[in-house]
Order: C-alpha cells, then sequence, then structure tokens
C-alpha cells in the first residue's frame, strides 16, 4: 500500500513547480509588454510636445515633423540610411537638412500598410496643438493578435499622445 502510493506521487513536485513557473514567466512577459507599451506613450507625449512648440512658434509643418521625429528617434525602429555618425550627428544633421541628410529610420517610412508608422498632425488656431502616434506598434501587435480575443479587446492600443499650447506665433505672424 504504502510502495503505491509514493508512485502516484512520483513526479508530483517537478509538474507543480514547472507549472507555477509558466504563470510568473507569463505575468513577468506581460508586465514587460505593459512597460514597453508606457515607455512609447512617454515618448510620444515628449515628440508631441517638440511638435506643439515647433507649431506654435510658427515653423512650417516639415520643420515640426522633423522636431517630432527627432524627439522621438528612441520608439522609431532601427536606423536605415547613412550609419556611419553617432546619435547625435545624425539627429542635428537631419534637423538641419531634413531628408536630404539621409539619416531616417524604418517607423518613419514604411513599406508596407502593417507595418509601424510614427504620425504626426498638428493643428493651428489660438491653441497649436499636435498629436503623435504609433501606428501598428511591434510590441504590442504580437500580444494584441494572441489574446485580443480572450479578452473581448477590439482594436490594437497604439501608443497616442496629444499635447495643446498657446499659439504664440498668432502674436507677430499676421
Amino acid at each position: 500500500m504504502r510502495k503505491s502510493r509514493r508512485s502516484r506521487e512520483r513526479g508530483a513536485a517537478i509538474f507543480e513547480s514547472m507549472a507555477a513557473l509558466t504563470v510568473l514567466c507569463l505575468l513577468f512577459f506581460a508586465l514587460l509588454q505593459i512597460f514597453y507599451w508606457c515607455i512609447q506613450t512617454q515618448f510620444c507625449e515628449y515628440a508631441a510636445f517638440y511638435a506643439s512648440k515647433s507649431v506654435a512658434l510658427g515653423y512650417r509643418p516639415n520643420f515640426c515633423l522633423r522636431a517630432a521625429r527627432v524627439a522621438a528617434i528612441s520608439i522609431s525602429g532601427p536606423r536605415r540610411g547613412r550609419t556611419n555618425l553617432s546619435e547625435k550627428e545624425g539627429a542635428e544633421l537631419y534637423m538641419t537638412e531634413g531628408d536630404a541628410s539621409g539619416v531616417y529610420y524604418d517607423y518613419w517610412y514604411p513599406q508596407r500598410s502593417t507595418a509601424p508608422e510614427l504620425t504626426l498632425t498638428a493643428g493651428t488656431g489660438p491653441v497649436a496643438s499636435s498629436t503623435i502616434q504609433l501606428k501598428n506598434a511591434p510590441l504590442l501587435e504580437a500580444l494584441f493578435a494572441n489574446f485580443a480575443r480572450v479578452f473581448m479587446i477590439g482594436e490594437n492600443p497604439e501608443p497616442k499622445s496629444s499635447v495643446g499650447t498657446y499659439n504664440y506665433s498668432l502674436l507677430y505672424m499676421e
């Protein structure tokens, strides 16, 4: 009787440990994805602030887009084009020369409609506003595809931020 009870319990500790480890790993990686999404949202807000500031100062739309892109370099994907420069030199060159500089990042010019894209929407008037959005966010896409049905989520949550400020350009540009 004693021997048969032991044989039924053989491997139970290993199985329970593996089950607990699986749950802990799933929880850890889910929290990591949430952390990445929060960081992307913070960089979107930082980029929206710089774009809004450049709109408020009366800069042309292409320069506002440059300011937003440089502020969002950290979430713009891998660098393409000229890679022989440091990040600082590349940002300075892009701000002065724009697309002619040869410095660009993967999410600035997506190749497919499903690829991640960093977008800017700017508005003028008494309040200069800008909205930065990272469409088709790469980190959340895999998580969303697998768990969307389970949690009944209708669309992929994309990092996005809007900032508005008083439009100072109306004071001196009429």
